[in-house]
């Protein structure tokens, strides 16, 4: 009979707690997101997709021009005063609205995606339509709003 090597109860039962924390552990790792290529539910863009970069805009200057910015789509843009990533988004309805673009939840930059801003980090969706009103948590305030208007064709930080 060949030598069998055996464990303690006591290692048998830490062994057996351990595995069971780990796959209790699994699903809540993966839903407080999944790194920078995670697809999140529903598409939820990846980290190379936040709006990050164009002008440092003060107030009084020229966020851009309207014709610089297609229907549906959104435009980057640093707010002088704060420091933060904003965005300008055309609203499919023809008016302009603009937002801060570091997610009310855990302060990741959002992207837009399908006419929404969407947190790539733990999948919170905002409706800039709708004063960028929270669709989907874990964020559970609105993207605070950046006063704009229009003026001689360029939408002016107000």
């Amino acid at each position: 009979m060949p030598d069998k090597e055996c464990i303690s109860r006591k290692k048998f039962i830490r062994l057996g707690a351990a595995v069971g924390l780990s796959a209790a552990a699994a699903p809540l790792a993966s839903a407080c997101g999944g790194g920078e290529n995670s697809a999140g539910s529903g598409g939820t863009p990846k980290a190379s997709d936040v709006l990050e970069g164009g002008p440092k805009v003060g107030k009084g200057q020229a966020i851009a021009k309207e014709s610089e910015v297609k229907s549906g789509s959104a435009f980057p843009f640093t707010d002088a005063d704060t420091g933060q990533q904003s965005v300008l988004v055309y609203l499919e309805d023809g008016e302009f609205a603009a937002y801060s673009a570091v997610c009310t939840h855990q302060a990741c930059t959002v992207a837009y995606k399908d006419g929404q801003l969407v947190c790539p980090c733990h999948g919170s969706v905002f409706d800039p339509a709708s004063g960028a009103t929270v669709l989907n948590g874990p964020a559970n305030r609105p993207l605070p709003k950046v006063a704009i208007r229009v003026e001689g064709g360029e939408v002016i930080r107000a």
